[in-house]
């Protein structure tokens, strides 16, 4: 091989390594602009960008197919995002995320209505209302189990992928089960006192009736004496009655029916001063003042179908009724509406607002502030809704007008 020959294989040899050199550089430099595209795409949550069929298309096929995996992994995260959040939004129980400065990430739809709020962005801002909730979750306590009110509080810890340790608090309505325990007790202290008091009482209204008849006329100071225990005596069985009363209520005839005529017959005999009797218990519903409060009834067009004990339901309404003429209302509400398998009904007035600290006894029985009460008719109204499957409670803040009533029941047969 002459030497012209050997410079001509050099030189063509240079090109064709430089040629390589070139196109390879070329090569590289793409593949790292389009992985810095896909790089930026990710970072900007881009899930769009895809890679053109051409000469590279075994390494734009394969970026395109990271593209795809990536943007699928976020779609299916975007999904369980909002499975949970569906979740969150649509269970009974609150639940709250709380940062370690107090901030609060999180309070679903159930949280708030539990703590009476339409938003929460921070836990100092329960500390009017709820400080006793606030002195509890103060320095983020976990594994807790306790009750605030009418709440039943838990706590847990969860630390995030970036170190952030939260707190993840529920809060569970426990006012059924707080109401059941409360009404086994006095059902129970009711039994015993009716049977106790009413073998003592039996023997001594029968004796002194026997020895008025026997004495009377002859001395006067006697037959005052056994008219003053007997008198007692009565007085002490009516009392036992009222406890016998509320302790042996009769089973719920459950039946499907309308609360619309329902409604209106309560009305009619609200306005005709309660001289009807009722269904249950005619003396516990006594005529009110001459005075009657208008009344506005609001109900929905859908069937308003309760299954309940139609004559029970009755007695309830009724005696909210005479509750707020005897209160003073000038009007009174009447609304309901429907949800999923329950039916609410409130009753709502203008008369005399239930002060604060008289507000948490209003459903014990026996309580009560009026001269001549009994004190059964709120009890005797919660036991028989709760006896219907349903709930009876002060929904108005204390002291606040109007005053607000609120009955929950089953809108049909389970």
């Amino acid at each position: 091989m002459t030497t012209a020959q050997t410079a001509i294989l050099t030189i063509t040899a240079i090109l064709l390594i430089a040629w390589g050199a070139y196109t390879a550089y070329r090569y590289i430099t793409r593949t790292h602009r389009r992985l810095r595209m896909l790089l930026e795409a990710i970072e900007s949550a881009d899930t769009s960008l895809r890679f053109p069929a051409n000469s590279d298309s075994e390494v734009n096929a394969t970026l395109n197919r990271i593209a795809q995996s990536l943007s699928a992994l976020r779609i299916r995260i975007s999904e369980t995002e909002k499975y949970y959040e569906s979740i969150t939004g649509a269970v009974a129980t609150g639940v709250i995320v709380i940062t370690p400065t107090g901030h609060i990430i999180l309070a679903n739809p159930a949280a708030l209505s539990l703590l009476g709020r339409q938003a929460l962005t921070r836990l100092s801002a329960l500390s009017d209302s709820w400080s006793e909730l606030t002195r509890l979750l103060d320095g983020l306590p976990t594994g807790l189990n306790a009750t605030v009110r009418n709440l039943a509080v838990k706590t847990s810890a969860f630390t995030r992928h970036d170190g952030l340790r939260l707190l993840i608090v529920t809060l569970d309505d426990i006012t059924r089960q707080l109401e059941d325990t409360s009404v086994e007790t006095w059902s129970e202290m009711s039994r015993v006192l009716t049977h106790e008091i009413m073998n003592g009482i039996a023997p001594v209204v029968s004796i002194a009736e026997t020895l008025r008849m026997r004495y009377e006329g002859d001395n006067d100071y006697m037959t005052r004496g056994l008219d003053v225990i007997s008198s007692s005596t009565r007085g002490l069985k009516d009392f036992v009655g009222n406890y016998r009363r509320i302790s042996s209520l009769p089973l719920p005839e459950k039946s499907l029916f309308d609360i619309r005529p329902l409604i209106e017959d309560c009305i009619s005999l609200a306005r005709a001063g309660f001289s009807a009797p009722t269904d249950l218990y005619p003396d516990t519903i006594a005529p009110v003042s001459p005075h009657n409060p208008d009344f506005i009834v609001s109900l929905p067009s859908v069937s308003l179908t309760l299954f309940a004990d139609r004559g029970q339901l009755r007695q309830v309404i009724v005696n909210l009724i005479k509750n707020a003429a005897e209160a003073g209302a000038a009007l009174i509400a009447i609304r309901a509406s429907i949800a999923d398998t329950s039916i609410r009904i409130e009753i709502e007035n203008d008369g005399h607002p239930i002060p604060s600290d008289i507000a948490p006894r209003i459903f014990t029985p026996f309580f009560t502030t009026r001269p001549q009460g009994s004190g059964i008719g709120l009890s005797l109204s919660r036991r028989l809704v709760m006896a219907n499957g349903g709930s009876l409670s002060l929904s108005s803040a204390p002291a606040a007008t109007p005053t607000r009533f609120c009955l929950t029941l089953p809108a049909k047969q389970s």
